[in-house]
């Protein structure tokens, strides 16, 4: 498959060096300290896209030429992400035992999960909100505790049922103002709905901290969501889900098998392909793998291409993808249930984004069809 290389103007060269720092890449950090001119702009960057725990690294060893000034700000920032990073685990430790008493078990997702089991140094991997997976039929249940207990939730669902029969999830603002994001599934639309959700739950690997055990996915279903994450989330992508991609693949080891396993059965060969040739073009990765050669060599069809589309645009929005995923809902009740939410949500659901049902579902249509024909 092949890459957008327009992505790399995106990002200043020093931070996709740094991305990639540890790997073995055809990018080197540079040689000399980086200008006070740029240098802001490049410490900014490492900090929106979770690299500061890569920076403090290639300045404490000296693969990164800094002054002491330079050296300052990177510690600065550090410490203040890592305070932030502590406070957060602490936070998931409260959740978990608030999702427990009322029967909900979770699983956790991305930054905690993977800066624990994937990276050598947890402080390497940065994350500024918290992610737990649940089951589709406790929905209600978290739901329903994470109100009482004074979260509150970004947007309402369009009519009762939604979130747990065809959402990615629900977002929530907790009462000490971090960002909880409720999954059950990995992305919104048809990739999403296409996940066998059962293999999210057959398996597990668990970390500690805090003298606490906390469970997380597989190592094979933690890379399969590192690649929805990179090639369908933020756009362009953040070079932290870049950087986890070829963690997970390169450093933590993958089963050939398993993978195309899950590759397979959640139709997922371009969403894969995608992630991992962008984050091979983007960090400059020289080490082959069968997985890596085989996201190369791999042929989308015209109709993926499209479906990547709907997400990997800067532009993109909720309406686009939640039309694209109609052809992908199995059995023509939930198929009519699903269009019922578009085209008749609950007027709460409405408020502050379109004027009318009709409006929405136009916009939705129209967002689509932009998102055709090809990346």
């Amino acid at each position: 498959m092949e890459s957008d290389v327009l992505l790399e103007r995106h990002y200043p060269e020093p931070l996709l060096a740094l991305a990639s720092y540890g790997l073995e890449s055809g990018r080197g950090l540079p040689t000399e300290p980086i200008s006070e001119q740029d240098w802001p702009t490049v410490l900014d960057c490492a900090s929106s896209h979770r690299l500061t725990g890569l920076l403090c690294t290639a300045v404490d060893v000296g693969a990164l030429p800094t002054t002491s000034e330079q050296r300052s700000h990177v510690l600065q920032v550090q410490l203040s992400r890592m305070a932030w990073v502590m406070q957060l685990e602490h936070e998931l430790l409260a959740v978990i035992d608030l999702l427990s008493r009322s029967g909900v078990d979770i699983r956790c997702l991305k930054g905690p999960a993977v800066a624990h089991l994937d990276y050598p140094d947890p402080a390497a991997r940065s994350f500024v909100d918290l992610d737990v997976l649940i089951r589709s039929e406790k929905v209600d249940d978290a739901v329903a505790a994470l109100t009482a207990a004074g979260f509150q939730r970004r947007h309402p669902q369009p009519r009762p049922g939604f979130d747990r029969r065809f959402s990615k999830g629900i977002t929530f603002l907790s009462p000490t103002g971090y960002e909880l994001d409720l999954h059950r599934t990995f992305v919104q639309g048809p990739w999403g709905l296409w996940i066998d959700l059962n293999d999210l739950w057959s398996s597990m690997e668990e970390f500690q901290f805090a003298g606490r055990v906390v469970p997380a996915l597989s190592r094979p279903a933690r890379f399969m969501h590192a690649c929805y994450h990179g090639a369908l989330g933020d756009w362009p992508p953040r070079l932290s889900s870049m950087r986890d991609i070829a963690q997970l693949l390169l450093c933590t080891g993958q089963d050939e098998l398993e993978v195309h396993d899950l590759i397979s059965r959640w139709r997922a060969e371009a969403v894969v392909a995608a992630a991992i040739v962008d984050s091979w073009a983007l960090l400059g990765i020289q080490r082959r793998t069968a997985v890596s050669d085989w996201a190369h060599r791999y042929v989308a069809t015209r109709r993926e291409l499209e479906q990547l589309a709907v997400h990997r645009r800067e532009d993109k929005n909720s309406s686009a993808q939640a039309v694209s995923a109609i052809a992908a809902i199995q059995g023509s009740r939930d198929k009519l249930a699903f269009i019922r939410a578009l085209v008749l949500p609950e007027v709460a659901y409405r408020e502050g984004r379109h004027s009318s049902a009709l409006a929405r579902l136009r916009h939705g249509v129209s967002e689509a069809r932009q998102g055709r024909g090809g990346l």
